[in-house]
Order: structure tokens, then sequence, then C-alpha cells
């Protein structure tokens, strides 16, 4: 009986010390939302569409401090990926089984996911990270990745970065498709009112085909005064696939091409009120032989600058595609956009823009068409907001060749309450 005292003491005592420790060397974040979404397709061959859902997400990032200089971080997203009331996708990757109400049918909504989970190690100046993370080049995110690799940086009056991604490892005797990696080194020179980067990539076998792509990516941003300038050019050749039969008898190799500009200027015009505007260019093609690419990597961050207003619903739900291929059709892009955001208090802030795009290549598809957008985002406690989208979009499209044309117009809205932590 004495032991057994001397054994329970002891577990409360760990009980106690223990939450000071990991408290010391754990820090966490994340956010937790819940969103419902609408949607209003009008198109003019007859293929109408109406739908309306919600979905959650409780996203928990985590920073263990396990030594100087040396660190672990995960980031995990719980319940992500089924919408409200959805039981056709229980469970999740990692074995969760499915489970009845009581009734016969399986329970929504227990999915997880892990995105993030890598190490950093820092010494003299030097940075290295290593494991399953995020990499990209902002801007337009010509490089967009989310995978297993290696980040290393260090700064020698600028910073200098290399990244090597593993993007697909066929180990088997029977994939006779080449492993997949994603590569490159960048510098970012900086002043006292500008920065710039400049990357050189290569991305090989990436999408399970012969491919061999080189980008070179080259931005700078300007701040004078209250004017904000920032300018990208993004440079893509190489194979984009070897052997392709793109016709009966007809086997070719299928290029990569792409060049595609980005400039934008804003201003905080007061206090309360900035505008801004943004110009998108990029090159089409006019053969068979050839494919437009925007980025390189899996694309997981996204990109949706057409409908960026301020608030968090955009560019995943209700998304406009990347502007510099918006077609799909490799056809590039001519268009523009303005926007303005307007802090009316602490807690209330308004986004609005309007944008137009056009293919710059008619060869294949002519499409061309205008969107609307406006957001509010209002702060109901500390740290939790009340957040509103409205889109509106009327594209004409015609597929060259084909007799009937899949104009369209759309009106999309999302709302969510969204909580930070």
């Amino acid at each position: 009986m004495k032991l057994l005292k001397v054994l329970v003491a002891a577990l409360l005592l760990a009980a106690m010390v223990t939450p000071a420790i990991a408290e010391d060397r754990l820090s966490l974040s994340g956010e937790m939302r819940v969103r419902a979404f609408h949607v209003d397709v009008d198109d003019d061959s007859d293929d109408d569409s109406t739908t309306t859902w919600a979905n959650q997400r409780l996203r928990i990032a985590g920073k263990i401090a396990v030594a100087e200089g040396v660190s672990v971080t995960f980031r995990t997203d719980i319940t992500e990926g089924t919408n409200w009331g959805d039981s056709s996708s229980f469970g999740s990757t990692f074995g969760n089984p499915e489970r009845s109400n009581g009734f016969g049918s399986a329970r929504s909504g227990s999915q997880q996911q892990w995105d993030r989970a890598h190490l950093d190690l820092t010494k003299n100046g030097y940075h290295l990270r290593a494991g399953q993370l995020y990499f990209g080049t902002f801007g337009t995110f010509a490089i967009d990745t989310q995978d297993n690799g290696l980040v290393f940086d260090f700064n020698p009056g600028m910073k200098v970065e290399a990244f090597f991604i593993v993007d697909k490892n066929n180990d088997t005797a029977t994939d006779n498709v080449h492993d997949g990696f994603l590569y490159g080194l960048g510098i970012q020179p900086k002043g006292d009112n500008w920065s710039s980067r400049l990357y050189v990539a290569n991305q090989n076998s990436a999408l399970d085909r012969d491919e061999n792509v080189v980008a070179v990516i080259a931005s700078g941003s300007l701040k004078l005064d209250a004017i904000n300038l920032f300018g990208e050019v993004d440079f893509f050749t190489g194979d984009a696939a070897k052997d392709v039969t793109i016709a009966p008898g007809v086997v070719e190799d299928i290029d990569a091409i792409g060049t595609q500009v980005m400039l934008e200027a804003s201003m905080a015009a007061t206090d309360m009120i900035t505008i801004g505007g943004q110009f998108f260019y990029a090159t089409g093609t006019d053969k068979d032989d050839e494919v437009q690419y925007v980025l390189l990597g899996n694309g997981f961050n996204g990109w949706d600058p057409i409908y960026d207003v301020g608030t968090s619903l955009s560019n995943e739900e209700i998304t406009f595609p990347r502007p510099f291929d918006f077609t799909g059709e490799s056809a590039g892009v001519v268009g523009g956009r303005l926007y303005s955001s307007f802090k009316l208090s602490d807690s209330l802030n308004l986004g609005a823009s309007v944008a137009y795009v056009s293919e710059e290549e008619d060869e294949f598809v002519e499409s061309d068409g205008y969107q609307l957008a406006a957001g509010l985002t209002y702060a109901i406690l500390d740290n939790t907001s009340i957040q509103l989208q409205l889109q509106y979009e009327d594209m004409d499209y015609q597929e060259v060749g084909v007799a009937t044309d899949d104009d369209y117009d759309a009106f999309r809205a999302g709302t969510g309450i969204f909580v930070k932590f």
C-alpha cells in the first residue's frame, strides 16, 4: 500500500509538471471556420444548376522548440473535405472505420489530413527545412507546391534559397514512369523601399509523363510613400511530354510554353480607403504540339486574384481559375482588374473589385467576360469574424469549330464564421 501511494504521488507530480514543460516548448495556432455557400449558374446550353452547401474545418498548427536552433512543426486539418450531411466520405486515409449512428447510415465529417510535418535547423545564419512542407514564390505563385523535400537558405547580404521537392517516387518494378522532382535556386535582393526575387526552377516528370520544364521567375516591388508598385514576369520552356499521339498515326513531342506578366499598383487614398489595379498578360498558343504552363508544383496554395476582396471565402469553393490560362485551353490572357478596400471602423472592412479577361490566342477558343465581387469582414469578438462575399461573372465561350457556344453567367455567395487562435 505504501508503494502504491508513492506511485500515485509520482503520477500526480508528473501531471502537474509536464504541462508547464509542454507549454514552454510548444506553441499552437490555427483556425476554426464554419462556412456556407450558394452557387447559381445560368448556362446557355440549358445546363443550369443551383447548389447550396455548408462545410467546416478545424486547423491546428504547432511548433515544438526542441533546442536552440532546432524546432519541429506540424499542421493538421480536421473535418475538412466533407460537406455537412454528406455521409459518402466518412473516415479518412488514416484508417478511421465506418461508424453507424444507430439508424444504419454512416456519420459524416470524420476526415483528417496532415499537410505539414517538418523540422527546422538554424545555425550561424544557415537554415535548413526538411520534411513535408510548403514552398512557393508568392506574387503570381509560379512555383506553388506542398510536398516532401528540402529547403536551404542563408543570407550573405541577400537571401539565397535552394529547394528540392520529391513530387513522385516510382520505385516499383512495374512502374515505368520516371520519378518526379521539382528543384531550383533563388535570390532575393532588397533595399530600403524595394525588394526583388529571381528564381530558376526545373520540374522533371512530375505529371506522370516524360516532362522536363524550366521556369525563370523575376519579380520586384517598390514603395513610394503611399504608392505600392509590383511587377512579375514568368517564363516557361522545355518538354511537357514526349512521344504523344495527337492524331491517328501522328506522334509528336509536346513543348512547354508560357510567358506571363502581372503588373500591380495600389495607393492608400486615405487612412480608410485603398485603391488599386492589376494587369494580366500571358501568351497562348496556336499549335497542337504546345501546352501553356502557368506554374510548377501541385498548386496547393491556389491563386485567385480576380475575386480577392479581403475575405477568406474566395480561392477555394467560389473561385475563378488562375487568370493566365482561365480557359484551360492554353489560350493565354489579356485582362485587368480594379479593386478597392474600405476600413469603416476597427471592426468592419469592405472590399470590391471589377475585372475583365479575354483570351490572347483565339486559334482554339474565343472567350471573354467580366467579373464583379464584393466582400465584408466584421469582427464580432476578439479573433472572431463574420465574413460575407458576393460574386457575379458573365462569360462568353466559343470553342472554334464547334457549332454551339457555352456562354454563361453565374452568381456565387459565401459566408462564414472564422475564429483564429
